[in-house]
This record gives structure tokens, sequence and C-alpha cells, in this order.
């Protein structure tokens, strides 16, 4: 066969999956555990940015509130 015959006939032929990198089927994503100091740490950064977000309010009691909501919004990324 030459090769412009070869050319032809593998044009019109589907990839195989293995090759195009694709799939027919989907995996679940990946999540790995996190240590005690890797959930704190992340807390952390979150709970920074939302009081940065909210104007960077005075208070001890603001604190706590938004490391709470970081906690729960942590929580709730890490189970969806």
């Amino acid at each position: 066969m030459s090769t412009k015959k070869r050319e032809q006939h593998h044009a019109g032929h589907a990839s195989h999956p293995a090759k195009s990198g694709g799939t027919s089927e989907k995996t679940a994503p990946v999540r790995h555990e996190v240590s005690d100091g890797e959930r704190s740490q992340s807390i952390q950064v979150l709970a920074y940015t939302l009081w940065e977000q909210a104007g960077k309010p005075d208070g001890g009691t603001d604190q706590e509130r938004f490391w709470c909501e970081a906690e729960k919004e942590f929580t709730a990324d890490r189970a969806g």
C-alpha cells in the first residue's frame, strides 16, 4: 500500500483513547488527606482573606467570626 493510501485509510478511523488521552469514563476528583497543620494553615489563610474582604475590621470577636466562617468553608469544600 502506498503512503498516500495509508494516510487516507487511517484518516477515517477514530483515534485510539490511549493515544488521544481521553477516556469514556469520568473519574472522581482525587482528595488527599490533610494534616492538622495543613488544615490550620489553610483555615488561617482563608480567615485572613475573609477579614480583608470585609474591610479589615477591628475587634477580637471579629477574629473568631472570620475563623469560624473559614472553618465552615474549608469543611464544605473538602466534603463537596
